[in-house]
């Protein structure tokens, strides 16, 4: 995650990576909040859209393609986000399952294909 420069700044961790798997977590701070106080959409996506970025490049260069995320309860200052990305299919074209939580809430959730630009 250190050469992610856009996820060290959002100051989001990794927590597990394994072949079509990552987890991630980030806090909520009173900048990324919105008009209405709470998290902004992208920073939840981010949070999503990083842990996909690990899954998907575990032991090769994949691109995304689509991320799709629905947003279904708001996040708060200081809420700790688990973003979560998991392989559900493929090998060039490749799907995966999003999630985004707070402690056991899932808050967001989504879909995304990535695209093998490698022939490894």
């Amino acid at each position: 995650m250190r050469s992610d420069s856009f996820s060290s700044h959002l100051g989001i961790e990794v927590e597990e990576v394994r072949e079509g798997y990552a987890r991630v977590t980030g806090r909520v701070r009173r900048e990324f909040t919105n008009l209405h106080g709470t998290a902004h959409g992208a920073f939840i996506f981010s949070i999503a859209d990083s842990a996909l970025a690990l899954a998907a490049n575990y032991d090769t260069r994949r691109v995304a393609v689509t991320i799709k995320i629905d947003y279904l309860k708001p996040a708060f200052v200081d809420d700790k986000l688990v973003g979560e990305a998991e392989r559900v299919h493929g090998k060039r074209l490749v799907f995966y399952d999003l999630r985004v939580r707070r402690g056991d809430e899932l808050i967001a959730k989504g879909s995304a294909i990535t695209f093998k630009t490698s022939n490894q």
